[in-house]
C-alpha cells in the first residue's frame, strides 16, 4: 500500500464521520445506540439514509438522532422502508427518511455536515484495485461512563477492497444491486493511526460505503474527495465480507416517491421493489 496514500486515510475517515449520525433508542436518562445513518441535504429537503432493519415501521417512531452538541431529535417526517420489522429477512435492506420542514432549524450544520447530491455516485462500477472506506459507530464500541447518564461512542474506520466475482456468484449477490467488500478485523480507532483488533461490529449497519476516484482531487481542506456509493447492511464475517446495497435504490426512491429531482434516473430500475416499500409518517 502506498505510504503517501495511507497518510490521507485518517482525514478521509474522520470527515466521513461528520455525515454519519448514531441512531439511538432513548432509555432515560441516557440512550442506547442501535446503528448508524447518513445525513443528506438537497435543495428540496433533508434526509436520513439508513438500513431498513434499523429504520423499520415497527420501531422508527421510538428512535432519536443527534442534531448538534448534546441535543437529540425525535424523528418527524416521512419514512420509506423495505422492512416492517427489524428481524425480518430481506437482502434489499434500505430506508429513506425525509425530515419535516419544521425540523430544519434544529440541526447544527457546523457539527453535522449533510452531504449533497454531488457527493453521491450512482451506477458505480467497482474498482478492483481501489480502496473503499467505512466509518461508523459499532454498538460494541460504546463505553458507558460510570456514575453518569452518558455513553461515549468509539468510532471505527475501515479501509477495504472489493471481493472476487466468485464470491458474488457463490452467495447469490448481484453486482447490479450490491457491493461486497472484504471483512477486516483491524480497524483504526478515532484520533489514532494505530490499528487494533475490533470487537464484533454490531451496529455498523446504516453507515455508508465511500469511494475515492482520485486521491489527487482534493477539497479546500486538502482531503481527497470521497463519494457515497452504498449503504452497509450485513456483516458476513464468517464468509469474509461485508455487504452494502447500492445507493441507486435511494436516489431512485427520492425521484419516484418524493419527486426530488436532485438526481437523474439511471439504468437502475426499482419499479418492482416499489411495491414492497412501506410508507409511514409522523408530521
Amino acid at each position: 500500500m502506498n505510504k503517501d496514500l495511507v497518510k490521507l486515510f485518517p482525514s478521509i475517515n474522520n470527515s466521513i464521520l461528520t455525515h454519519t449520525p448514531i441512531i439511538m433508542l432513548p432509555i432515560p436518562p441516557s440512550a442506547k445506540p442501535v446503528g448508524c445513518g447518513i445525513y443528506l441535504k438537497t435543495q428540496k429537503a433533508r434526509y436520513l439514509i439508513s438500513a431498513g432493519h434499523l429504520l423499520n415501521i415497527q420501531d422508527w417512531k421510538g428512535l432519536i438522532v443527534p442534531s448538534g452538541g448534546t441535543k437529540v431529535l425525535n424523528l418527524n417526517g416521512v419514512l420509506a422502508t423495505t422492512f416492517q420489522k427489524g428481524n425480518q429477512s430481506d437482502d434489499v435492506d434500505f430506508s429513506l427518511f425525509k425530515f419535516s420542514p419544521r425540523m430544519n432549524k434544529h440541526f447544527d450544520d457546523q457539527q453535522w455536515k449533510f452531504i449533497t447530491p454531488e457527493q453521491i455516485i450512482t451506477s458505480h462500477i467497482l474498482n478492483d484495485e481501489g480502496y473503499y472506506f467505512i466509518s461508523g459507530y459499532p454498538v460494541s464500541g460504546v463505553k458507558k461512563i460510570s456514575g453518569k447518564a452518558e455513553f461515549k461512542p468509539q468510532p471505527v474506520k475501515f479501509i477495504t477492497e472489493t471481493v472476487d466475482q466468485k464470491v458474488y456468484d457463490k452467495f447469490g449477490f448481484n453486482k447490479d444491486n450490491f457491493i461486497l467488500v472484504k471483512y477486516k478485523r483491524k480497524a483504526a480507532p478515532f484520533d489514532s493511526n494505530l490499528p487494533q483488533i475490533t470487537k464484533e461490529l454490531s451496529g455498523i449497519s446504516g453507515s455508508g460505503l465511500w469511494y475515492v476516484p482520485d486521491f489527487n482531487d482534493k477539497d479546500d481542506n486538502g482531503i481527497p474527495k470521497y463519494y457515497l456509493v452504498g449503504i452497509m447492511t450485513e456483516n458476513h464475517k464468517d464468509k469474509g465480507f461485508l455487504v452494502a446495497i447500492k445507493i441507486d435504490f435511494i436516489t431512485e426512491l427520492m425521484i419516484q416517491l418524493f419527486q426530488d429531482l436532485s438526481f437523474e434516473h439511471t439504468r437502475f430500475d426499482i419499479t418492482k421493489k416499489l411495491k414492497e416499500i412501506i410508507i409511514d409518517h409522523d408530521l
